[in-house]
């Protein structure tokens, strides 16, 4: 298993780690969990952003994002980014399941700041299957539709 130094090799050993769950169940997860308490948070954040947005294993998506929300709740690694430009990225692909993702950006930025990078947000040009992820965000915050 290669120590993540970049974002990209977060992602790609957490998927290496979940492409085996089949063959020897999770412990290639946990042993990668292991070692991320040395990384960069930011490293961390950047890669769990990247397999947020992934579009190419719909396959595994939910399986991938639960473990990315997996490590969220564990760690919970703070990030300077923006709230708005994370939620921009992930709105399209997140999956609705994965609850950790509304309750670390509550934990890393504050109830408020949530709030009202989602109603800036809300106020763009968006497909209503992000504006469903949205609402979901708020009912799991319990922000006030």
């Amino acid at each position: 298993m290669k120590f993540p130094t970049t974002a990209e090799d977060f992602k790609n050993e957490l998927l290496k780690s979940i492409d085996l769950i089949n063959q020897i169940g999770d412990l290639r997860v946990r042993q990668f969990i292991q070692l991320l308490p040395k990384v960069n948070d930011e490293i961390i954040i950047e890669g769990i952003i990247l397999i947020l947005e992934n579009e190419d294993r719909d396959q595994t998506i939910y399986t991938d994002q639960k473990y990315a929300g997996l490590i969220l709740k564990s760690l919970q690694p703070k990030t300077t980014i923006d709230s708005e430009i994370i939620l921009k990225r992930i709105l399209k692909n997140w999956n609705k399941s994965v609850e950790e993702l509304p309750f670390w950006l509550k934990d890393n930025y504050g109830i408020e700041t949530v709030k009202n990078s989602l109603s800036k947000i809300e106020d763009q040009s968006l497909s209503e299957l992000e504006l469903d992820k949205i609402s979901t965000i708020k009912w799991w915050l319990k922000i006030s539709l």
